[in-house]
């Protein structure tokens, strides 16, 4: 095997899309000291990728040197593997990028007066000379992929690949917020975010001042080695994804399941498929953990993972503890004195209220959060039928969108109810844990699923959106959802689906997309948090939208599960034959659009048998 051959084998497990370009070069530069990083890309980063910054630069020898396999001044010994402090150690990432592109190296060193250039087409590098650049390391990427066609033709759009590298070059932002780093997209910039102290500054750089606001600040939790700082959102912000999860070990941009699993004890435990969004930042003895394990160093191993996890439930959980106790505490209003009050229940009348002992205070308030909330919000309906205020609720419960359980409604009369049309042969019989409807038939007894059966009929009154568009209905004021960069391109594909759906969405600004109507069959309250976690479900399976003979049908299946799985089932259970007439209405009844079923029957001969059985 060639020279050039093993190093375009090689740049398969380092390269495998621009992002990954950009991360291995940005290491470097960082690895290099540098105070200023800039990048630039055109076209996605197929065309054109530039980093260049003001490090400690390279002599002409170490420059040639650079682009040979295997050739690295950051491991002297074998010793060093298992004391890694840079982000880069394998020496194998630039020759690889030059073996599949057009490379262009310049470097100068602070105390020289002039620097190196070398140029590299394919792995074929020329000989050294003389350039005139600033100090640092200036490194122009080309053509990627032009001696690779069976590479190429596997990258996605380049709206995709840009919003890859852009979130590349935002894990480095955060990971190093006293670094000056600067994106440049097709001649525009369009981040700029200068070096501070602030870690919340950094944030906003890229996430915006309102959620930067709302951070909480992770009290420190040291173990042996173990440093855990950074900062987490209120437990009201988890999403359906791990796209506001943000884990740095060493300022090393990582994903690793026992990490996450800690984050998640550390909070109380979550429902099925949400997750906590928070800033983590590990620092670690080198010593302890073990990043040589993929080439992409983003899977790592642990040597003590006990120390690890302890460290971060100490940390997530006090300071979710100590902020719930401070959203709790009363108090005194502004210009008046604070007042002695004797202690009394909350729950009595305060002319019956008996002083009693102070109470301690609650132990670690960290309960398990629900699902959110699926009232309607008064400005998706501008007219709505007249209905109870909702009660008001203490500051602890707003934050951990806690819901109230109303009074049970009055039950009706003894009456035989009046089933729907397709219900003649169905006799309700109950609720089930309040989870199921319990239905009779003559064939015996009926499970009914309120969740799945919406799916279901959500699902029928999208797909009929072919013949005629499902209805919308505007919102009195638009809705702004700011995007992850890897999914603009999957909206812009997708916008005909969401029109059709009875979406209006429309851009507003570089990665903020303007919601302005939802579909009239919908009741969302938070409605930026439905189309982010839609649009996410929708990107992970982009190729197989694309590649469906009716791409609208695969839409329109995840937006009936999103919602059916947000919905409250309460009001559909205070009428479950109505539900299951609209249930029995649908073309297929029997199982949701993706094959669970909505009813399980349980035949006489059935249950018969099982009670005469043995």
């Amino acid at each position: 095997m060639s020279d050039t051959l093993a190093s375009q084998v090689a740049a398969g497990e380092v390269v495998d899309r621009p992002a990954s370009v950009i991360k291995e070069l940005v290491e470097n530069s960082l690895d290099a000291g540098a105070k200023t990083v800039r990048v630039e890309i055109r076209r996605g980063g197929i065309s054109l990728m530039k980093v260049t910054d003001d490090g400690c630069g390279m002599s002409r020898e170490d420059a040639s040197l650079a682009l040979l396999r295997h050739a690295t001044s950051k491991l002297a010994c074998t010793e060093d593997l298992f004391h890694i402090t840079q982000l880069g150690f394998r020496g194998e990432a630039l020759p690889s990028i030059a073996s599949i592109s057009r490379l262009r190296l310049a470097t100068r060193r602070h105390e020289e007066v002039e620097g190196t250039e070398i140029l590299c087409e394919g792995g074929d590098q020329t000989p050294p000379r003389d350039a005139g650049t600033a100090p640092g390391t200036t490194i122009e990427i080309s053509d990627l992929f032009y001696n690779t066609p069976a590479r190429r033709k596997f990258l996605k759009s380049e709206e995709t690949e840009a919003g890859h590298i852009e979130h590349q070059f935002k894990l480095h932002a955060l990971a190093f917020p006293g670094v000056r780093f600067m994106f440049t997209r097709d001649g525009q910039t369009v981040y700029d975010a200068v070096a501070t102290t602030d870690m919340r500054q950094r944030i906003a750089d890229f996430a915006g001042r309102t959620q930067a606001d709302r951070l909480i600040a992770i009290l420190p939790a040291e173990g042996p080695g173990i440093s855990i700082t950074g900062y987490l959102l209120p437990l009201s912000e988890a999403r359906r994804n791990r796209r506001l999860q943000y884990i740095f070990l060493n300022r090393r941009p990582i994903d690793d399941k026992l990490v996450t699993r800690a984050i998640r004890d550390g909070f109380g435990g979550f429902p099925t498929g949400l997750h906590p969004a928070l800033y983590l930042y590990i620092e670690m003895d080198p010593a302890l953990v073990d990043v040589n394990v993929h080439p992409a160093k983003r899977e790592v191993r642990f040597r003590r993972p006990g120390d690890l996890v302890a460290a971060i439930i100490e940390a997530v959980g006090n300071t979710l503890s100590a902020h719930a106790r401070a959203e709790t505490a009363p108090s005194p209003l502004p210009n008046q004195p604070a007042l002695p009050q004797p202690p009394a229940s909350t729950s009595q009348h305060p002319a019956t209220a008996q002083p009693t002992k102070e109470p301690p205070p609650p132990a670690s308030p960290r309960p398990t959060i629900p699902l959110p909330s699926k009232t309607t919000a008064s400005s998706i309906r501008p007219i709505l039928p007249a209905t109870p205020a909702a009660p008001v609720l203490p500051p602890s419960q707003r934050e951990l969108n806690i819901p109230v359980r109303h009074p049970a409604p009055a039950p009706p009369p003894a009456a035989t109810p009046q089933l729907p049309k397709h219900t003649p042969h169905f006799r309700l019989l109950g609720i089930l844990k309040e989870q199921y409807a319990l239905f009779e038939n003559a064939e015996g007894l009926v499970l009914l699923s309120p969740r799945a059966a919406r799916e279901r009929i959500l699902f029928e009154q999208f797909i009929a959106a072919h013949k005629k568009p499902v209805a919308s209905q505007l919102l009195l004021s638009p809705v702004l959802l700011d995007m992850d960069t890897r999914d603009l391109a999957a909206v812009t594909q997708l916008l005909p689906h969401f029109e059709q759906a009875g979406f209006r969405l429309s851009s507003f600004g570089h990665k903020t997309l303007r919601i302005e109507a939802i579909p009239a069959p919908l009741q969302l309250d938070r409605i930026e948090d439905f189309v982010a976690d839609l649009i996410h479900s929708l990107t992970r399976g982009d190729t197989r939208i694309q590649r469906h003979r009716n791409p609208y049908e695969p839409f329109a299946i995840q937006m009936a599960r999103q919602y059916a799985r947000r919905e409250d089932i309460s009001p559909l259970l205070a009428d479950p034959s109505r539900l299951l007439s609209n249930l029995l209405a649908c073309e297929i009844p029997y199982c949701t659009p993706s094959g669970k079923p909505t009813l399980i029957p349980y035949a006489m001969s059935e249950i018969t048998r099982k009670f005469q059985a043995n």
